[in-house]
Parts: structure tokens; sequence; C-alpha cells
């Protein structure tokens, strides 16, 4: 059985690191489509750009550490986004209006919800971008 393609980057968490996140999946994931694997539309690769920048930002900003970006994608087209970070402070969406905070306003729209687990390090936050 073949291997879904995947993506990991180690992060150090200092200004810089959403560009070379962002940057990286973006590499990634036109590479992907001009070979084409994973049918992976224009629409879906901005999508998953745009989630790995904004939960990339969520997690250097608590953590003030390292962070792990992994990109899985999957045969049917959909993009797993994972973020592991050293921060045990959990993530929360905005109360109110206004603007996006976070990333967490953000994200469950282009993604399938947004999950949040305690590691013994700090927290896995991933969320799905589906093919649009």
């Amino acid at each position: 059985m073949r291997q879904s393609p995947s993506l990991q980057v180690e992060l150090d968490g200092r200004p810089g690191s959403v560009r070379a996140a962002r940057s990286a999946t973006a590499g990634f994931l036109r590479e992907l489509a001009d070979r084409g694997e994973g049918r992976l539309g224009a629409h879906t690769r901005e999508d998953a750009e745009l989630v790995v920048a904004e939960l990339i930002g969520n997690a250097c900003r608590p953590a003030a550490g390292p962070c792990r970006l992994t990109v899985l994608v999957s045969p049917g087209g959909t993009v797993a986004v994972v973020v592991e970070d050293s921060s045990a402070r959990l993530c929360r969406t905005p109360a109110g209006p206004g603007p996006p905070r976070l990333g967490l306003t953000v994200v469950p729209v282009l993604g399938q919800g947004v999950h949040v687990l305690r590691t013994g390090a700090g927290k896995m936050v991933t969320t799905t971008v589906p093919d649009r």
C-alpha cells in the first residue's frame, strides 16, 4: 500500500516561522499538483496554506519555543494539518465578533473542525482541509 504524501517541518518559533511554514507548505502542495498527485485544486492549496499560517502563528505566540508542522495529503485530495508545540495552554475560539485572533476563527471555516490534544510536552492541534 502506498503511503500518503507528507511534509514535516521543524520550526524554532521565532519571527519568520510562519513565513517558512507557509512557504514550505506551498512548495510541497505545488509539487504534488505538478506531479498529478493528491488531486489538489488551487483553492484547496490556498486554504491549506492559510490554515498552516494561522496554526503556526497560534503556536508561536504563546509557546515561545519550537514547534513541528506536519501536512498529510490523502488520495481523495484532503489535506490534514497537524501542529505540535511546547505550550500546555489550550487554544480557545474567540468569544465575540471582530477580527480573527490566534487563527481559531479562520481555521474551522476552512478546515473540518479544530481538534486539540494535550501531549506530554505541550499540545497537538489538528484540522483537515477538504478538497474544493
